[in-house]
């Protein structure tokens, strides 16, 4: 399912905002784009969208802003600025050059004076962080709320599209094996060549062949998938595993029908019937 979210909070020495955008996905993946300083709280954002969410994928981008009045100071790294002075002052010795050394040059080399700020602890930068990827995984549930009601009754119809074909195909059934027996006692007179066989035999033979063409059985499962597919649609709480799970045994028994179809109606029914499970299938795959 598709979402957006946004959500911002401040602490102590840091601004942040947080968005967070999902996909539909089969599987739920998350990927964060976090500054550098705060890549050590990665696991704990995935970890937070995964207590959430069920599925999809997700980006989730992290902001972070100083704020004004933040403790700072200088620091010199005077051992390293003492071998600078030395190594200078050897290589004027060694080359015979004129010129003084003087504070001016080391004030240059930028590796000598570093601004050092106070210190935080990825506990706290978590601490103040998490307010805001709260809020933006709220709003992000509002909006995959609203998607999915819509895809509910999208569902809906899909379901009662397949009922309605379904229903035509299991009226059919039973003149099907009765036109199945018809065909099949004139085909075994045309091969004998109007010899009588035993009756008894044929009769035999021919209810077990025309057995195999009865799809009531496979109309009957078809329509039990679809009370459970109805019934676990309206329950709370992620279900679209289950879901995939009963349209995968819909469609065996579609392609079972579509096996023992044995006249062009009923193959033109099953081609419907098929093509309303698939629509079925895609609507699914948004689906948490």
């Amino acid at each position: 399912m598709t979402g957006f979210g946004r959500g911002e909070a401040c602490g102590r020495m840091h601004a942040y905002t947080v968005e967070v955008q999902s996909v539909n996905h089969r599987f739920l993946e998350v990927r964060c784009r976090l500054p550098k300083r705060l890549n050590g709280l990665e696991p704990r954002l995935q970890r937070a969208v995964q207590q959430r969410f069920a599925r999809g994928h997700f980006e989730v981008s992290v902001q972070e802003k100083d704020l004004e009045g933040r403790t700072r100071s200088l620091k010199v790294d005077l051992p390293l600025a003492r071998q600078y002075v030395e190594l200078l002052r050897a290589l004027q010795r060694e080359m015979e050059l004129p010129g003084q050394i003087g504070v001016e040059m080391l004030a240059g080399q930028r590796e000598l004076i570093s601004v050092e700020e106070s210190e935080e602890t990825l506990d706290e930068s978590w601490g103040e962080l998490e307010p805001a990827l709260t809020a933006a995984l709220e709003s992000m549930a509002g909006m995959r709320g609203q998607e999915g009601a819509a895809l509910v009754a999208a569902l809906t119809r899909h379901l009662a599209e397949i009922e309605t074909v379904l229903a035509r195909i299991a009226g059919r059934a039973p003149d099907l094996v009765a036109t199945q027996r018809t065909r099949l006692r004139e085909r075994v007179t045309e091969l004998l060549d109007g010899r009588l066989p035993d009756p008894v035999r044929l009769e035999q033979e021919v209810a077990i062949l025309a057995e195999r063409g009865d799809v009531a059985e496979e109309c009957d499962r078809l329509q039990s998938h679809l009370v459970q597919f109805r019934e676990t649609l309206m329950q709370p709480g992620p279900q679209g595993r289950r879901l995939d799970f009963l349209l995968q045994e819909m469609n065996r028994e579609a392609n079972t029908i579509g096996s023992k179809a044995a006249d062009a109606g009923l193959a033109r029914e099953v081609v419907e019937l098929k093509t309303a499970v698939e629509r079925l299938r895609e609507q699914v795959q948004n689906l948490e």
